[in-house]
């Protein structure tokens, strides 16, 4: 009896630690999935097939910045309802392409009046999971539970550290769950 009661008196962490590692311990003798650590931005990889995901919104221009962007959802998204926040599991991908530009360096557009896609220069990623804004480094910007990845073109090579352009960009977006065309998104689904 005195061993089962000295596990009451260890320090709050060693304790912690001793649970987990029983737990992890045990997940060899069962079919339950192991303990895993929340990503922090950075940490997201750029999923293998997006592009034959739903486009969250059709292609957008920004004439101001030269860019073209293709934001594709993943089906966990897409199962979100206006009004509310999207599921964790949810992954959007953003493609930022450079503009074309005619031989003065003004940017091409096509009959419809919109911008022509030339090269593909960044990737950039959220994912959403229960828990994960909790786990960001004190002082990061609070954008729920969402967390970032950014690449260049080669969808492996880090186009960034720091995620904090991102995070600021997102921020006043709360109220559509930090989304950008969160409406825009659920008006051309109706």
């Amino acid at each position: 009896m005195k061993n089962e009661t000295q596990w009451l008196n260890l320090p709050a962490g060693v304790f912690a630690g001793a649970v987990l590692l029983t737990v992890a311990g045990c997940q060899g003798m069962h079919d339950s999935p192991a303990v895993t650590v929340a990503p922090v931005d950075g940490d997201i990889a750029v999923p293998a097939g997006y592009r034959d995901w739903t486009k969250f919104v059709p292609t957008v221009d920004k004439a101001e910045a030269g860019q073209v962007r293709e934001i594709y959802i993943n089906s966990t998204g897409l199962d979100a309802s206006a009004g509310e926040p999207f599921p964790n599991g949810t992954i959007s991908v953003m493609e930022i392409y450079a503009a074309q530009k005619d031989a003065a360096g003004s940017p091409v557009v096509d009959g419809n009046g919109r911008l022509v896609k030339d090269k593909l220069s960044k990737v950039f990623i959220m994912e959403k999971g229960q828990g994960w804004g909790a786990a960001q480094a004190e002082g990061v910007i609070d954008n729920g539970d969402w967390v970032y990845g950014a690449y260049e073109a080669d969808g492996t090579t880090p186009a960034t550290g720091d995620f904090n352009a991102c995070r600021a960009c997102h921020q006043p977006l709360a109220s559509d769950d930090f989304v950008a065309r969160y409406q825009e998104h659920f008006d051309q689904r109706d």
